[in-house]
């Protein structure tokens, strides 16, 4: 039985003996060094690591306590919402605190909600937060800063998750 593959550079079908599987040779067609793949039936599986549940909670822990800090720091800030002055950020108007919205639950509203592809929802969170585009923009940034998602969406590809981030600071 022999390999079959397709050369990375021209894109043509190879047919290699079974024996030259693991090892390096040449494209007929454009010469090009290309490694010819271990047949199927030699391939092992290579067991993945057991997960380690305390690590797990531990991380979880970790990821709750930043996002709590983060809101109570958010709250915290000072009162640049209270002055009733008009910032100028396509004609929004910062609102007093006592009407504020939650934006950091917003943006993880529209962000499972692309996850899901549940885009009437996602679009719904998009149009609320726009409202508030100032927070909104502040908020997705330092998300952006981050390495990884928060906890709760933690389902989502870092990949994915910052494709996501973009996608609602070209709406905002």
């Amino acid at each position: 039985m022999s390999i079959e593959f397709h050369c990375s550079k021209c894109g043509k079908l190879i047919r290699a003996p079974d024996t030259t599987g693991g090892k390096r040779g040449k494209c007929p067609y454009c010469k090009q060094s290309v490694y010819i793949p271990m047949p199927r039936e030699e391939l092992e599986e290579i067991p993945l690591a057991p997960i380690d549940e305390a690590d797990e909670a531990r991380e979880r822990r970790l990821h709750e306590e930043a996002r709590r800090l983060a809101t109570a720091i958010n709250k915290e800030e000072p009162g640049k919402y209270d002055t009733g002055d008009v910032l100028s950020t396509e004609g929004s108007v910062p609102l007093p605190r006592d009407l504020e919205v939650d934006v950091p639950a917003l943006v993880n509203d529209f962000l499972s909600a692309m996850a899901a592809s549940d885009m009437g929802r996602a679009d719904t969170a998009a149009r609320e937060l726009k409202k508030h585009v100032t927070q909104a923009k502040d908020h997705v940034q330092r998300l952006m800063e981050d390495q990884t998602p928060p906890i709760e969406l933690g389902n989502i590809p870092a990949p994915v998750y910052k494709g996501f981030l973009r996608s609602l600071l070209e709406l905002l």
